[in-house]
């Protein structure tokens, strides 16, 4: 269990602390069938949520009616802010994830202004993801998997936590970085056993980088103009984040051609949780 605990760099703990802590609506699609029945259109599949709208009902307190004016208008004035949400679970560990505060509603009723120093109100957030990134209060968390390409095809294990690690969710927004060395590296494919590949086809030129953003859906290759129209994927591919990590071992597999004395691999991500 959790609360919603900070808001960029605004704490947003309060008395009366109502949080909305599901996880949102997940998409289905079925078809009906004549005889009874119907078909699941995702199959065996996992799937995850849209956006995700969190509330918090909270009643703010203060001393004097101005330092209640004063938090009030504080938080109004974040409206319609992207920034990071912060949630503390009962273990006390910080997690976060990019939202947007869609509104803030109050009413001003008898019984609130008899006393004129405290408000009840209604905080809204929509999140573009229903999973949450490990971090602390400033930007952090990340972790970082590389090292040095040897000879195509090759292995390494990546290890996500534990795969019996309560709430563990699937890393879904990495950032793939690929460096040519000190000659051209051509048409690289990534491919996590069991699960997504992708292909680059195309050149690295010597002491380029190719970058492959599965969260921004961006890819980026020195001396390239067009790099996004040379990744495809494969069959397997979520087409919603192009490439994922397990909870536990990944066996991550990159074949290539060419490449030269300091051709290396990276792996950047946030570890997450439902």
């Amino acid at each position: 269990m959790y609360r919603l605990v900070r808001f960029g760099t605004t704490d947003i703990e309060y008395l009366n602390q109502v949080d909305m802590i599901g996880g949102g609506g997940t998409p289905v699609s079925y078809m009906r069938l004549p005889g009874g029945g119907a078909i699941d259109g995702y199959a065996g599949r996992q799937m995850y949520p849209g956006a995700v709208e969190r509330t918090k009902n909270v009643r703010l307190w203060s001393a004097t009616e101005a330092g209640l004016d004063n938090v009030y208008y504080a938080l109004l004035a974040l409206q319609g802010k992207r920034d990071r949400l912060y949630r503390r679970t009962s273990q006390g560990d910080i997690h976060w994830q990019y939202a947007r505060l869609a509104s803030l509603d109050a009413e001003r009723n008898y019984e609130q202004a008899k006393y004129r120093r405290i408000q009840d109100i209604n905080l809204r957030f929509v999140t573009q993801e229903a999973d949450w990134r490990g971090a602390l209060w400033t930007p952090g968390g990340l972790t970082f998997d590389s090292g040095s390409l040897g000879a195509s095809p090759d292995s390494w294990v990546v290890t996500v936590g534990s795969a019996l690690d309560l709430g563990r969710a699937v890393v879904r927004n990495l950032k793939i970085t690929i460096n040519a060395g000190d000659a051209i590296l051509t048409n690289p494919v990534i491919a996590r056993t069991g699960g997504e590949t992708l292909t680059y086809t195309g050149n690295i030129p010597s002491g380029g980088s190719l970058v492959i953003d599965c969260g921004l859906m961006q890819v980026s290759c020195t001396g390239v103009s067009n790099a996004y129209d040379n990744l495809t994927f494969a069959a397997t591919a979520d087409m919603a984040t192009w490439f994922t990590l397990l909870a536990g071992s990944n066996t991550i597999t990159i074949t290539y051609t060419g490449g030269g004395t300091g051709k290396s691999i990276s792996l950047e991500y946030y570890e997450a949780w439902a």
